[in-house]
């Protein structure tokens, strides 16, 4: 089984952490490292080449949706995932408008994860949750 390559992006280190800790839990991932804002993001994007990102909207200096659009600029089969506390349909279409490849609301990114998980390599990683 291939394993798939995580990058997490969440200026809340406690959360940042205990995401990073659920992702590893599982045999087929491999979390290549966090960043705490857009900057970063962007940064260890171009260094680590990871598979997926799961990007944060709202984080000090550079706000997700701007990462977002320059990740995907420059890496255009890296996946990114918003994730977000924020509820609702507008947030969704927002980072689906901002070039992301899905949106998990942070109150159900447990069961969201793991159903990602299970589909990969075989499905592309697209999620509205």
């Amino acid at each position: 089984m291939n394993s798939i390559r995580i990058l997490v992006v969440d200026d809340h280190a406690p959360f940042r952490r205990l995401l990073s800790d659920f992702l590893s839990s599982h045999s087929s991932v491999v979390v290549v490292g966090e960043a705490a804002n857009g900057i970063d993001a962007i940064q260890k994007a171009d260094e680590l080449y990871p598979d997926l990102i799961l990007m944060d909207i709202a984080m000090p200096g550079m706000s997700g949706f701007d990462a977002t659009r320059a990740i995907k600029a420059k890496h255009p089969k890296t996946r990114v995932v918003v994730i977000s506390s924020h509820v609702g349909e507008v947030y969704r279409k927002a980072a689906i408008d901002n070039s992301a490849d899905g949106y998990i609301e942070k109150n159900s990114i447990k069961s969201a994860l793991k159903a990602v998980l299970e589909r990969y390599p075989e499905n592309e990683i697209r999620v509205a949750v």
